[in-house]
C-alpha cells in the first residue's frame, strides 16, 4: 500500500497533506464513508456508491440539489483513473492530469518546506499514498458531497485513515491477509482493520468470527463509537452476483442509512436502496465470460 506501515505513517501523510495546501480538518468537508475489511470492501463501496446515486436521483426528481459522489478504490483493472471516481465514472484524462500535477508539483516545490516527522521520513509519498493524497485533493477541489474511501491495507496505519471525522465507518468480512504488515492472527489483523474507528463515529460491521468481532467491539468501546453488526440481506436482487455479496449489500445499506441520517437528517428510502443494490456494478468481480470456442 505504498511503503512501510508504522506509527509514523499517518503523521507523515498529514505532513504531505499540509504540503499540498490542505489541513486534516479540511477532510471533514468530504462527509467520508470509510470502509475497511479483508474481503468485500470494494464491493461494499460499489453498492454504497450505487445506493447514493439513487438517492441523488430522488433528490433531483424532488427539485433538490443532486449529490456529487466521490469514490476512491483500488486496485484498478485497466486504467489508474478508475481509482478516483465522481458520480460513478473515473475522472477524465484531463482532470487526472490536472490534479496529478497539482499534487506532484506541490510536493516537489521547495516552499513551503515539508514538515519531517522523523529523520527517516520520506520526501515523497510512494505509489498508493500518492494516489490517496491525489484523491483527497481531487475531492476537495471538486467539492464532492460524499467521499467513499476504501482502505488499501489494514486500516490503523493506512493513508486513507488520515481523516479524523468520517460520517460513518464500515468493516467488511475479515480474514488472514497481508501477514507481513498486519500480523499472523485474526486478532492482530482485526486490530488493524478496526483502526479506522473514530471517537463517537458510528461503525457498522458484517458478521465476523468471534475472535475478530471481540477486537472490533473493544476498539469501538475505546472510542465510544456505536457499533452495529448487520446480517446479510435476503430476498433482494443484487447487481453484483454471489451469495457472499449479500453481506456486503447489507453493510452498504446500513452505511447509507447512517450517512443519510447524519448528513441530511433523512431516513433512507427502501425504494432507492433496493434500486441501488439492483443496479450496482463492479467490473471484474463475480463476472463470467463465455469462451469464444
Amino acid at each position: 500500500s505504498g511503503g512501510r506501515m508504522n506509527q509514523h505513517s499517518i503523521p507523515e501523510f498529514c505532513a504531505f497533506l499540509e504540503k499540498i495546501g490542505h489541513s486534516v480538518k479540511d477532510l471533514d468537508k468530504l462527509n467520508v464513508i470509510h470502509v475497511a475489511g479483508t474481503k468485500g470492501k470494494g464491493s461494499t463501496c460499489a453498492f454504497t456508491q450505487s445506493i447514493l446515486t439513487q438517492l441523488s436521483e430522488q433528490r433531483r426528481a424532488e427539485g433538490k440539489q443532486p449529490l456529487k459522489i466521490g469514490l476512491f478504490t483500488s486496485p484498478h483493472l485497466i486504467q489508474v483513473r478508475e481509482r478516483i471516481q465522481i458520480n460513478g465514472q473515473p475522472i477524465s484524462q484531463l482532470d487526472f492530469a490536472k490534479y496529478f500535477y497539482e499534487t506532484f508539483d506541490a510536493l516537489r516545490s521547495p516552499h513551503p518546506p515539508l514538515r519531517k516527522v522523523s529523520v527517516d521520513s520520506p520526501s515523497m509519498p510512494m505509489y498508493f499514498r500518492f494516489l490517496t493524497l491525489m484523491a483527497y485533493h481531487t475531492f476537495l477541489r471538486e467539492q464532492v458531497d460524499v467521499a467513499i474511501m476504501e482502505v488499501g491495507v489494514g486500516g490503523e496505519y493506512d493513508s486513507t485513515n488520515v481523516v479524523q471525522q468520517p460520517v460513518v465507518c464500515g468493516i467488511a468480512s475479515l480474514g488472514i491477509d497481508h501477514q507481513n504488515s498486519l500480523g499472523s492472527t485474526i486478532e492482530e489483523i482485526a486490530w488493524h482493520k478496526a483502526g479506522i474507528i473514530k471517537p463517537k463515529v458510528p461503525v457498522v460491521s458484517v458478521e465476523q468470527v468471534p475472535e475478530a468481532l471481540k477486537v472490533i467491539e473493544e476498539r469501538a468501546r475505546e472510542n465510544d463509537a456505536e457499533l452495529q453488526v448487520v446480517k446479510p440481506v435476503d430476498d433482494v436482487e443484487l447487481g453484483i452476483q454471489g451469495v457472499h455479496q449479500r453481506a456486503n449489500a447489507a453493510l452498504a445499506t446500513e452505511l447509507c442509512h447512517v450517512w443519510a441520517q447524519r448528513t441530511h437528517n433523512v431516513t433512507a428510502s427502501e425504494s432507492y436502496i433496493a434500486r441501488g443494490l439492483q443496479l450496482a456494478s463492479w467490473p471484474g468481480r463475480s463476472q463470467s465470460f463465455p469462451s469464444p470456442r
